[in-house]
């Protein structure tokens, strides 16, 4: 790679442009070389190669190579995010007025973090990951493997009514607004951050398919900080959470905190305890 070239390009737009391809490129070049060196570890293993004698040939700790081997193939873990190959995270976007009078579609920030935090941890269990953008109001289409939601109920009437089919825990609102409930308790959970605290709640799990065969992952908060501590307490949690409820629907209630002048996380955890709700719904055939 030659960076010399491309600190010579002069327009910033095409340097940028230039920038981004050489770090796709690479991307994919390390993924592919990570890939293959965990093939020729799995190879010498099965020649009858100890892991110690692969780390000093390889020059690393026992644990690094066990950490690799540990990391290959597609972890058992990622039927808690989706039941084919792919996740596809749906995130909301809003028209926003722009200076020369026009409305433009943005992406708030803390739900391109959501977005990245998702990304991340579908990636980590081997699984690809396509964004997908819902519009106020817009349909999306929730007969697909690996449907990720973050969209709020107050972005749809009809993503509320999904919500319905969780008869443990789900949104609601009232005069004072939006809150989140434990239907079997009764126990109404408004967020503190509307009472000026840096803290907000988010309900995380699983919802069947219209269509009957199979499920969908939904993380929303009252407010964006919500969402983003459901998708942190998903990814600290995963092994745990498909350990505990694979192959059944699933939902809880989650608190997070978070620093008042940065926004950022610092703690994610239970609000109210994952409840089961049955097996995953599968189709006749």
């Amino acid at each position: 790679m030659d960076i010399s070239a491309v600190q010579r390009i002069e327009d910033p737009r095409q340097r940028a442009v230039r920038i981004n391809e050489l770090i796709d490129e690479q991307q994919a070049v390390m993924s592919e070389l990570t890939r293959l060196r965990r093939e020729a570890i799995e190879d010498m293993q099965r020649f009858g190669i100890s892991q110690s004698e692969i780390a000093k040939l390889l020059g690393m700790t026992r644990s690094r190579v066990s950490q690799i081997l540990a990391g290959s193939g597609r972890k058992p873990e990622r039927a808690l995010l989706s039941g084919g190959d792919s996740v596809t995270i749906v995130v909301p976007v809003e028209k926003a007025p722009y200076p020369e009078g026009k409305e433009r579609p943005v992406v708030h920030h803390e739900d391109t973090e959501f977005t990245e935090r998702i990304t991340q941890l579908a990636r980590s269990v081997g699984l690809d990951v396509e964004t997908e953008y819902a519009g106020q109001g817009d349909f999306i289409d929730l007969n697909r493997d690996g449907l990720v939601i973050t969209c709020g109920p107050r972005q749809s009437p009809w993503l509320e009514q999904a919500l319905s089919a969780d008869h443990t825990y789900g949104f609601a609102r009232d005069e004072e607004g939006w809150y989140l409930e434990d239907k079997v308790a009764g126990t109404k959970y408004r967020s503190p951050e509307d009472a000026g605290e840096p803290r907000d709640y988010g309900y995380l799990g699983t919802l069947p398919r219209p269509d009957g065969n199979g499920f969908w992952l939904y993380a929303a908060g009252i407010h964006a900080a919500g969402s983003r501590g459901a998708a942190k307490y998903l990814a600290d949690n995963l092994a745990a959470l498909y350990k505990a409820n694979k192959n059944t629907l699933w939902s809880c209630l989650v608190a997070c905190t978070f620093d008042p002048d940065t926004r950022e996380l610092t703690k994610a955890e239970l609000l109210a305890d994952v409840q089961r709700r049955g097996a995953i719904p599968t189709a006749r055939k």
